[in-house]
């Protein structure tokens, strides 16, 4: 069962350029805030493609990730460009920088990867770390993906599967109404669920596939 930190470790499991939602939620948070620079968190930040984005727009970037060597590239990247982050090797429910208050949280195809537990303490977490009137914004898994309902379940719509490379790895699928359930206590500014169907795949496409997966999209904001 590889870790992480194992996954990190392969050249595969990188990604080299930002998420395109990614800066236009940064494009919003500079709408919303006219203080500058905005301080912003990373969180899951894997090996930072969004953080150095994000630290190169002049922004006070903040990036947390389970893994050692994905914070250790993400700190390469940093030096290479000659700008900076505050990093931090971290479980995604532990806020490692308590006494700050974010304008903006953004979680990118990571959050799901746990027990719904986990997840709910999360994003209270998240609640509790924003300055009134931030943002979080984070991509969750759908029960209408075509890889729901494979692999162990662990508890309810949470499953494992035992190969390929997330093998061990636990991914929660979500409805529409343990959606609006987690994010109960924030008001929801976008809630899309994208749904991607695949009519015709090659064997084992899912390695070099450039197309996206069936998911939800959130933009929540913590209100005063």
């Amino acid at each position: 069962m590889p870790s992480w930190d194992e996954l990190f470790k392969e050249k595969k499991n990188i990604l080299d350029f930002p998420q395109t939602e990614v800066m236009k939620f940064v494009d919003r948070l500079e709408s919303t805030f006219d203080r500058r620079p905005l301080a912003i968190w990373d969180l899951c930040c894997g090996a930072g493609r969004n953080s150095v984005a994000i630290a190169d727009m002049g922004h006070n970037v903040y990036s947390s990730d389970v893994s050692p060597t994905g914070v250790n590239n993400l700190q390469m990247l940093l030096n290479s460009k000659d700008c900076h982050c505050e990093t931090k090797v971290c479980d995604m429910s532990v806020n490692p920088w308590e006494k700050r208050d974010f304008d903006g949280v953004f979680c990118w195809d990571a959050i799901h990867h746990n027990t719904i537990g986990n997840i709910r303490n999360t994003v209270g977490m998240v609640h509790d770390s924003l300055t009134n009137g931030g943002l979080f914004m984070a991509s969750l898994l759908s029960t209408q993906s075509g890889q729901y309902n494979k692999g162990r379940q662990i508890e309810p719509n949470t499953f494992v599967n035992d190969k390929g490379s997330e093998s061990g790895v636990p991914h929660h699928y979500f409805d529409q109404k343990e959606i609006i359930d987690l994010f109960k206590d924030w008001k929801i500014c976008i809630l899309a669920e994208v749904v991607v169907n695949y009519i015709e795949t090659e064997n084992e496409f899912y390695k070099n596939n450039p197309f996206p997966y069936t998911k939800w999209n959130i933009l929540v904001m913590k209100e005063s």
